[in-house]
């Protein structure tokens, strides 16, 4: 009874996701309405967050390490995304370490059972690498900036935009695995990841070199 109802919300919340993420690419693209994307963006997040919220009980009541770890990686991206946005002066945070150590250490999970279960004959071994590896190039590259002084700027922007496409990749990838099947499984897995990945960066380079700095708080601020 209590995963059912933890499914229903699970459910509810990737669908709330998947219209945030609609509705704030659209927003920003195509009309390029200010406010709008901030609503939808909020969306997004709240639906990402009890997405992963429900996903912990779940694979505790139903043991599934690899969906647990999907689920820590595709809402760090979100949250990430999240704290580029809100994170105005650019300076780390307590959290904004935390969270980037979290997400390495998990990468590091991610590839070690990846590798496992291949060797074992299930090719999801191949998702989990390749996300693995993903996130754990996020967490470093976040680190590698904080270092280096506040994240502001175009750097900022770039942070963003990457890490919020990330996590709408997942989105994405969760509804194609649950209503398509693939042969071999993986294939639904890693798709939207291969085929999102040139127009975020496309999107990167268009910041990067036409935006200039007076410009970039308005984007997203």
């Amino acid at each position: 009874m209590l995963y059912s109802i933890l499914l229903i919300v699970h459910i509810t919340s990737g669908t709330a996701a998947l219209i945030g993420m609609t509705g704030a690419i659209t927003a920003k693209v195509v009309v390029n309405h200010h406010k709008i994307h901030i609503f939808f963006g909020r969306l997004f997040i709240i639906g990402m967050l009890m997405v992963f919220l429900t996903t912990i009980p779940m694979t505790i009541l139903r043991p599934n390490l690899f969906l647990l770890l999907i689920g820590i990686f595709s809402f760090y991206l979100a949250w990430n995304g999240w704290r580029m946005a809100l994170n105005r002066n650019g300076k780390a945070q307590f959290s904004d370490i935390i969270g980037n150590i979290i997400m390495g250490c998990t990468s590091l999970m991610m590839i070690g059972w990846g590798c496992f279960i291949l060797a074992s004959g299930d090719g999801n071994g191949i998702t989990l690498i390749l996300f693995g590896c993903i996130g754990g190039a996020f967490a470093l590259q976040n680190i590698r900036r904080y270092t280096r002084g506040p994240v502001k700027g175009s750097e900022r922007i770039r942070a963003h935009l990457s890490a919020m496409m990330g996590a709408s990749i997942a989105a994405i990838t969760a509804f194609l695995v649950v209503n398509i099947q693939t042969d071999p499984v993986w294939v639904a897995w890693i798709a939207p990841t291969l085929a999102v990945t040139p127009f975020i960066v496309y999107m990167n380079r268009r910041v990067y070199h036409g935006r200039q700095d007076s410009d970039l708080n308005k984007f997203i601020s």
